[in-house]
């Protein structure tokens, strides 16, 4: 049930960043495994925590019910008691931060700031009196954290130092998180505007949700653009990443019934998967 209840197929989304952030150090002569171990651990900690937390406030405030679309949620199931998951949250939301000392022996204050923040943020992201996921904020939050943040910091740590270009390499995998949030938003659009969760979709309606999927997927793509001097692979892996990406935003206009979206769900994940697959390649290569 705890497996269920960390969405296993969406890690990616922390993953990614980690390991973008790790090899653009490696292609400068940098590599620490242990510091890329912990920030890596860390970081799938806070979004684990994230998405308990995430599961277990949801829940409080109605948004989870059995009229839910997408894939079970273990509170709302009764698979797991309330009690169960925010002891949960808790725990996994302490281990990221143990992981975080080490990080923060390493990289100082700046560190320590970045990681506190995320784990507030991951705890207020459907807490307290203003979540950030019932406002709007979610994609927002979503693209910074899961992406310039988390490379440049990433870069930071190993490299010692801080890169303009380090932030610029987190644009796609923030923008490809924010997409796989953006399906998960169009699929329950209805149980979110029951539950007063006003997500960009509940505010202005399926084609902003689509024509964000649009532009996030455009921003990946072009990401690889300031690096093809340096990096000259870069440029054709990017060209190749255009086919997957036409698939994707023809599948999401065809979807007619709230449950399609699941699909596309997997699909997204499975393309940021690619898309660091990819990029790494270029950054190595």
């Amino acid at each position: 049930m705890w497996i269920i209840a960390a969405r296993p197929r969406t890690l990616i989304a922390s993953i990614s960043p980690v390991v973008i952030g790790t090899l653009f150090a490696y292609s400068q002569g940098v590599f620490n495994p242990l510091l890329f171990f912990f920030t890596l651990l860390a970081s799938i900690c806070i979004q684990i925590g994230t998405n308990l937390a995430n599961d277990y406030f949801d829940f409080l405030k109605g948004a989870d019910t059995a009229e839910r679309q997408g894939p079970l949620r273990v509170t709302q199931a009764g698979l797991l008691s309330k009690e169960e998951i925010r002891k949960g949250f808790i725990i996994i939301f302490g281990l990221s931060a143990i992981c975080s000392t080490y990080l923060v022996l390493h990289g100082g204050v700046i560190i320590a700031a970045l990681a506190g923040l995320a784990i507030l943020l991951g705890i207020i992201y459907t807490a307290g009196p203003c979540p950030i996921a019932y406002i709007g904020l979610g994609e927002l939050f979503v693209f910074f954290f899961f992406g310039p943040i988390a490379t440049a910091g990433t870069f930071f740590l190993q490299i010692k130092a801080f890169s303009f270009q380090g932030l610029l390499l987190g644009i796609a995998p923030g923008a490809l998180s924010s997409c796989i949030l953006i399906v998960n938003n169009l699929r329950d659009v209805q149980q979110d505007r029951k539950a007063n969760k006003k997500t960009l979709v509940v505010r202005w309606g399926k084609t902003f949700g689509q024509l964000e999927f649009v532009v996030f997927h455009l921003l990946a793509l072009s990401t690889p653009l300031f690096f093809i001097k340096h990096y000259p692979l870069i440029g054709w892996i990017s060209a190749l990443l255009c086919f997957p990406v036409v698939r994707l935003i023809f599948s999401l206009f065809r979807i007619e019934r709230a449950t399609q979206y699941n699909a596309l769900l997997k699909q997204s994940a499975l393309f940021l998967v690619l898309y660091t697959l990819f990029f790494s390649i270029g950054l190595i290569f």
